[in-house]
Formats: C-alpha cells, sequence, structure tokens
C-alpha cells in the first residue's frame, strides 16, 4: 500500500530536472549556482520567490539570469528585480544603484520612468533621514550625499522625464543641507533655466538665494555672497509680488541691508582710524545712498557730519 502511495506521488509530481529538487512549497530548487534552461522559466523562477517574499533568495535567481542570459529581454526585468528586492529588504541604497543599472545598461526597458520614479522616492528617503541596513543590523545613519547622488543621477538620465523636474529642486535642497552652497546655486539655476514654467521656480528663486544667504553673518568677510543674495532677493520680490514667499523675502532682505550697510560703516571707521577721512567720507556715503532705512544710516550721518565741519 506505501508502496503505491510512493508510486503516485511519483507519476504526479513534474518531470525532474537534473539536480534540481521540487516540492509544494518550494516549486522548483536547483543546486548552487544552477540555472534554468530558458531565461523566462529562471525569471518565472525569480518572481515565484519574490511573490513568496523571500527576497534574498528572489534576488539570487535574478542575479544568476543576469549573468547567464545578460543580453536576453529578460536580463532588464530581473535587474530591475534586484533593485526591487534591495528595496523591500530595506537596503535602499544598494536599491537605487541596482535600479541605475538598470536603466544604463538596459536603456529601453519599459520600466524606463517607473525606475526613476522609484529613484526619486529613495531619494526622498535620504534626503529626510532613513532606517538603513549595515553590517545586516538595521540604523540610522546620515545620508544627505546619498540624496545628492541620487538627485544628480535622476537629473542626469531623465532630465525631462516625470521626476527631472522635482529631482532638480531636491537636489538644491540636499546639497543645501550639508552645506554645499554654491553647488545648490548651481542646482536651482539649473532648474530655473530647464524649467522655466515651472511651478518650482519662485521657490528655486529663494532657495537660490537662500543658498547664496549662508556663511556671510561678519561684515568684515568678502561681501561678493552677500551682494548676490541681495540682487537675487531683490529680482525675487519683484518678480513675484503675490509668492507666499515674499514676505519672508521681504525680511532677508532688511537683514541683508542691515549686514551690508554695516560693512560699509566699519570700513569707513577704518579709513577714519588711519586718519583718512575723505576715504572714511565715501563709504559713510554710500550707507547713506544705499541702505537709507537701516540702523546705521544714522551713525554714518553723524560721522559724515563731523568729518565734513573737520575739513572746512
Amino acid at each position: 500500500m506505501v508502496a503505491s502511495l510512493l508510486l503516485c506521488a511519483a507519476l504526479s509530481a513534474p518531470p525532474a530536472y537534473a539536480g534540481w529538487v521540487w516540492s509544494p512549497n518550494t516549486g522548483w530548487v536547483g543546486p548552487s549556482g544552477a540555472v534554468k534552461d530558458t531565461p523566462e522559466e529562471q525569471l518565472e523562477h525569480g518572481k515565484h520567490f519574490f511573490e513568496a517574499r523571500d527576497f534574498n533568495k528572489a534576488r539570487v535567481e535574478f542575479e544568476k539570469l543576469v549573468k547567464k542570459y545578460k543580453n536576453s529581454r529578460e536580463a532588464g526585468e530581473a535587474q530591475y528585480y534586484i533593485g526591487r528586492c534591495r528595496e523591500e529588504e530595506g537596503d535602499y541604497y544598494e536599491a537605487f544603484k541596482a535600479y541605475r543599472k538598470t536603466i544604463h545598461t538596459y536603456p529601453s526597458t519599459a520600466r524606463f520612468n517607473e525606475i526613476l520614479n522609484r529613484m526619486y522616492e529613495l531619494g526622498n528617503r535620504f534626503l529626510a533621514g532613513k532606517k538603513q541596513r549595515l553590517f545586516g543590523t538595521v540604523a540610522i545613519l546620515p545620508a544627505r550625499d546619498k540624496a545628492v547622488e541620487i538627485f544628480q543621477a535622476i537629473t542626469e538620465d531623465g532630465p525631462f522625464s516625470e521626476s527631472g523636474e522635482l529631482a532638480q529642486y531636491k537636489l538644491g535642497l540636499a546639497q543645501l543641507a550639508i552645506g554645499e552652497y554654491e553647488q545648490a546655486v548651481t542646482a536651482f539655476e539649473q532648474l530655473i533655466a530647464r524649467y522655466p514654467k515651472s511651478t518650482l521656480v519662485d521657490d528655486a528663486r529663494f532657495q537660490l538665494t537662500q543658498a547664496s544667504l549662508k556663511g556671510t553673518f561678519k561684515p568684515g568677510y568678502d561681501q561678493h555672497p552677500t551682494d548676490q543674495a541681495l540682487e537675487e532677493l531683490d529680482a525675487f520680490v519683484s518678480e513675484y509680488p503675490s509668492s507666499d514667499l515674499s514676505p519672508e523675502a521681504l525680511e532677508r532682505l532688511k537683514v541683508l541691508q542691515e549686514r551690508r550697510s554695516e560693512h560699509e560703516y566699519e570700513v569707513g571707521q577704518y579709513y577714519e582710524k588711519r586718519k583718512q577721512p575723505q576715504s572714511a567720507l565715501i563709504y559713510y556715503h554710500t550707507v547713506l545712498e544705499h541702505y537709507p532705512n537701516t540702523s546705521w544710516a544714522a551713525k554714518a550721518l553723524t560721522r559724515a557730519q563731523i568729518l565734513e565741519h573737520q575739513g572746512r
């Protein structure tokens, strides 16, 4: 009786392949390194594990396909699924690299826009701070440099894709976040130039000003960044007076004008202390002419009047 049951089971099972073992729970499982006879079969084999949420095994099978059948149509799909497995496993940076490899190696993939969208969402994770696997455990890592890398990749690979415009803006934000202010200015300028009709243009103009503003906290420093920020703020307020950002832009404009007038006043003080009143007067008058509404204007006026009286 037992022999009869074993015979029936053997007859009802799918035909065997050399080195492969079949069970109702796992389907066909091959020996280490074994690959199915066609890329179509190998792809379905990997998808079986993926749908069962066994992402490690699925990834191994997809990697086998890419290695064995790298020139097949299914290889592009398998490379995409390698990224999906990495993403499901929480290894977001490796997922990004797998996705980018897909569109570089298989640029005709029908998943091109989907991959860029997935890369964009991964960039957002890194920009906001995310949980990332480190040596097999989950840890929170500083990763805004990774956000820069991902958004930069999207702007290079698909600048006019669905995600390209958003990635260009987020690239500037990510560079601002890690203190790469000159690069951030470039990123926002590129958004304005590439997408002049974008709803993000006014935000980019304001963020460009923010990037120009950073690092100019002391009046004795090089004033070029401050002058650039003043120009951007003036342009922003003039071009977008009804923007929700205009009130904040006006406040920052006042702060910068105070900073710039303080610098001019201190240079005037420098020349005055060195007994060069005519040079000092040039800077005091600059404060009066260009920054009359600042707190330094009254001080500049007092010093100018004293010097002019002494020179008579």
